[in-house]
């Protein structure tokens, strides 16, 4: 396999993304730093008048994290960059810590939801925004080659510990979350968490005790091996979280992933909330939360609210349920849709600016962008925890349409799935039923139609192509999912007569 930027960054097995190649995608992240940051923030040595720019630098608890971690910053350290060490940090926490810091870049080492085997890092850049494939090429150009230009033995960087990371990002979270609102509870609410060994376990009990929340953890112990469920938080893997929330009478149940930038909730009746949802309930949420702020300066300033002023905008990416843009849509709000992956998401949003209030992709990442541009799994819980005090989470849940979606994917030789999505859309486009409309995106398609939709994809890092449909009925998204399925195989079948 050879290492490149992916959908999210690098990431490969411990053979194939080792400390070496760590070490190389430390040093050319501190070029792309030095060359595309203009917010980096300058670190000064006593004994140097030399300024390095500032990088941020943080891991999971995966057990090659430590290694990888190690040869990232000797890497960055060697192109000159001053190295703020985070220590084991979720992703988010990170990120809101690389902000408030003003560092000039983060490396966050972890695989997220990937098995224990796996490992990866993660860039982002000064304005909060993770790197994407194309922004990144640079960074990924030093593996395995000889590093140059290395700076002069004075203007090499240094690493420094930042002290009371967690403590900082947990403050930061208890001033965004409502602690009233969620007090002013009947009674005090009951969560059941699952961190699923994962970095949460560090932040989260602090944040609900501090709520005034009764929370019982299952699988909080920190362990990269992963020993009692995988990292990813599908329905599958937390059939004991959704039992233990209807054995106790629990307000919600939340899952994390290995770095907690993914979550999905139960509600208290032990229905799952998927990620779709999870977003979905929560741009409801923080669109009527801005409807209340603005009636309020409305009656203080006794006046109405401009009506040609824009619309709030929802961001999304064109893999998420339109339960999204529906939940949107009845708040006055428009949708706006973005390739899959964190970092078009996430560039999307710093662009789009203040009118964003809500943001997240179908995976279970939720970002609340007034706080920060990273998918935070902990900070959704404690919003969510906002609106399960109002009102019980299946009753917001029955406020949200119903879809239905199914997903396949076709295994295809290397190298050849980006072929296969390309050709099928350059066929699709002139021969269009009436009324469809397709979107074009990085290595694939989505057709949208009058009441369902079909995502034809080539994976980001395996050699597959997926296809994602939905519907108002299950059989209507199976049958279009199979359909282009098929589509897709009969291509195949030609490349490989060719």
């Amino acid at each position: 396999m050879t290492l490149s930027m992916g959908t999210n960054g690098v990431r490969g097995l411990f053979d194939e993304l080792g400390p070496s190649q760590a070490m190389d995608l430390g040093f050319g992240f501190a070029h792309f730093v030095k060359q595309h940051s203009k917010k980096a923030k300058a670190g000064k040595t006593k004994k140097s008048k030399v300024s390095f720019p500032l990088v941020a630098l943080a891991r999971d608890m995966r057990l090659t994290s430590p290694c990888i971690f190690e040869a990232t910053a000797a890497g960055l350290m060697e192109g000159g960059a001053q190295v703020a060490d985070l220590g084991i940090l979720t992703a988010p926490a990170s990120e809101w810590t690389a902000a408030s810091l003003g560092a000039g870049g983060l490396v966050i080492v972890t695989a997220s939801h990937n098995p224990p085997e796996w490992n990866a890092l993660k860039f982002v850049d000064a304005n909060g925004v993770a790197v994407s494939r194309e922004r990144g090429a640079s960074i990924a150009h030093f593996i395995g080659k000889p590093h140059h230009p290395i700076p002069a033995w004075p203007q090499m960087g240094k690493i420094e510990a930042v002290p009371d990371v967690i403590g900082e990002y947990q403050r930061a979270v208890l001033r965004f979350v409502n602690r009233r609102r969620i007090s002013g509870a009947h009674r005090p609410l009951r969560v059941v968490a699952d961190p699923g060994n994962g970095t949460s376990t560090l932040v989260a009990p602090a944040i609900f005790k501090a709520l005034g929340v009764r929370s019982s953890f299952i699988n909080e112990k920190l362990d990269g091996r992963f020993p009692n469920r995988p990292s990813e938080p599908a329905k599958a893997n937390i059939e004991t979280l959704i039992e233990k929330v209807t054995d106790s009478g629990a307000d919600m149940g939340v899952a994390w992933d290995g770095d907690a930038d993914r979550v999905t909730f139960v509600d208290e009746k032990g229905g799952w909330i998927s990620g779709d949802m999870g977003v979905a309930l929560s741009a409801k949420w923080a669109l009527y939360l801005l409807e209340q702020e603005s009636k309020n300066k409305n009656k203080n300033k006794r006046r109405k609210r401009n009506s040609s002023s824009l619309p709030p905008l929802v961001v999304t990416t064109v893999a998420t349920s339109r339960v999204v843009e529906d939940a949107a849509a009845v708040h006055g709000a428009k949708t706006e849709y973005t390739d899959v992956g964190a970092p078009y998401l996430s560039e999307r949003v710093h662009s789009l600016g203040e009118r964003v209030v809500m943001a997240g992709e179908e995976v279970g990442g939720i970002v609340w962008p007034q706080f920060s541009l990273a998918k935070d799994g902990v900070l959704a819980a404690g919003k969510l925890l906002e609106m399960a005090a109002y009102a019980p989470l299946s009753e917001w849940v029955k406020t949200l349409p119903k879809f239905y979606n199914s997903k396949l994917k076709i295994a295809c030789p290397p190298g050849v799935n980006l072929r296969l999505a390309a050709m099928l859309q350059k066929e699709l486009q002139s021969d269009l039923p009436t009324h469809a409309i397709l979107r074009p995106l990085k290595g694939g398609f989505r057709i949208d139609f009058e009441s369902a939709w079909v995502l034809v994809r080539a994976s980001g890092t395996e050699n597959y192509v997926r296809v994602f449909s939905e519907a108002r009925e299950q059989e209507e998204a199976d049958s279009l999912s199979r359909q282009y399925q098929l589509m897709v195989s009969n291509r195949l079948r030609e490349i490989d007569m060719v």
